[in-house]
């Protein structure tokens, strides 16, 4: 760790020399961008009102990154407002989606929701003052060195949660002390998905008593049960046919869009009366996306559009929040998008928590350990392209069987894996009484 202050002090000076050329135009550029310019000022260290943390102790900050991370944090939250009932519970996120979900699923449980800093020492020291937390939770991702080093220089315990470190990266930061020691060294404790992740960090030189692999916090997802006669009604809501088989293509992104397109229109000549529900991970693409169904000559329609329509569709773009997790309830087969492009993937444990079999593509970097579970038990499979996602899709619309026991299997996966949440309390608790 002898390193790292030279390497803090190097850093900041590149930011320092970076800024008067790169600053200008990176604000310009953020400017003109809806989904940067709404939560810009809070980037730049405007925080919202404190004053519901007054009195309240200890305090205690939870940072997600965006939309996954927010799902993986969630259950914990909840959980640690309820052990610390007298806490003030601070919850960050960086996106605009990030927090658009952070007020949707912790409105009520967070007393302060903001939006983390840029990684600029002023801006970070004057957060950190203001908010002046007990022990800071970082979820998955999101390490800014200025950030970690800044809590730790004040005192204040912090904790990487539900960490996952891959083979590769492990290779790459091995030679490279300095920077894994920023990233890194300055967390208290370093709580892991699996084994696997923390025997890399063991091998990159951290100690045993730092580093622990409590599980997966996506595994204790939190999903709501639907009975028969609610599927019946978000069909009708969703503009699907009632008894129309559908499969749902959930958080996509450019790129790989166009494959689920074709492959669709292939099932379709098999399926005739077969729909698709396309998620775009941004649902402010849905008219671009509706438009780029209609070129390939389908029926499309966005879900905002639904009651204006009327018509039968081949394809629904859901262009909304918060609605994927329930549609996964309806559907026969799911794809889990950011995997056919390099993305690295979003959260395959949704479909599966309602009993559908899990398709992804070869890029899932972000959920490695999740898939390699889905694929060892049978839940999930890997497709590598348009041609093997129609194929693997056909044979399953066909088989009901074996739709029932690919996706049987994958729900099991994620009910003998839960209860990683009261481990992570646990380490909380140590946190919040020093280590």
């Amino acid at each position: 760790m002898a390193l790292t202050r030279p390497a803090l002090i190097i850093y900041n000076l590149l930011q320092v020399a970076a800024l008067p050329c790169l600053g200008p135009p990176a604000l310009l550029y953020l400017l003109s961008r809806s989904k940067y310019r709404g939560h810009l000022a809070g980037r730049l260290g405007r925080l919202p009102d404190l004053s519901p943390l007054r009195g309240r102790s200890p305090r205690i900050w939870v940072h997600a990154l965006s939309v996954g991370e927010v799902n993986a944090a969630s259950a914990l939250v909840t959980a640690i407002s309820k052990r610390w009932q007298g806490a003030g519970i601070i919850c960050s996120a960086t996106t605009a989606t990030g927090l658009t979900a952070l007020k949707k699923k912790l409105g009520r449980t967070a007393h302060v929701i903001t939006t983390a800093p840029f990684d600029l020492l002023p801006l970070v020291n004057k957060v950190i003052k203001a908010i002046s937390p007990d022990c800071f939770i970082l979820v998955e991702t999101d390490v800014w060195p200025n950030w970690i080093w800044s809590m730790r220089q004040s005192g204040i315990s912090t904790m990487l949660v539900n960490g996952s470190l891959s083979s590769s990266s492990a290779e790459r930061l091995s030679p490279l002390g300095p920077v894994k020691d920023i990233l890194y060294g300055g967390f208290d404790l370093l709580a892991m998905q699996s084994p696997y992740d923390r025997e890399r960090l063991l091998r990159l030189g951290f100690s045993s008593d730092r580093v622990s692999a409590p599980g997966n916090l996506k595994y204790d997802l939190e999903v709501p049960q639907i009975v028969e006669s609610e599927k019946v009604l978000l069909r009708q809501t969703m503009g699907l046919e009632p008894t129309a088989s559908l499969w749902v293509a959930g958080s996509t992104h450019p790129g790989e869009e166009e494959l689920i397109l074709a492959a669709h229109k292939g099932l379709k000549q098999v399926f005739p009366e077969l729909q698709l529900l396309l998620a775009p991970r941004d649902p402010k693409r849905g008219p671009e996306l509706e438009s780029l169904a209609r070129q390939m000559g389908f029926k499309a329609v966005r879900r905002s559009e639904v009651e204006q329509s009327g018509d039968v569709v081949d394809i629904v773009v859901l262009d909304t929040l918060g609605e994927l997790l329930k549609c996964y309830s309806l559907c026969d087969v799911a794809f889990i998008g950011g995997t056919l492009v390099n993305i690295g993937g979003h959260n395959l444990l949704e479909p599966a928590a309602y009993g559908m079999p899990v398709l992804f593509g070869p890029y899932v970097e972000s959920t490695r350990t999740i898939a390699e579970d889905l694929l060892a038990c049978g839940g999930g499979r890997r497709v590598s392209g348009k041609e093997e996602l129609q194929g693997v899709l056909n044979k399953l619309l066909g088989d009901s069987s074996e739709r029932r026991n690919m996706g049987g299997r994958a729900k099991d996966l994620l009910q003998k894996n839960q209860g990683a949440v009261s481990r992570y309390l646990d380490l909380v608790a140590k946190a919040l009484r020093g280590i």
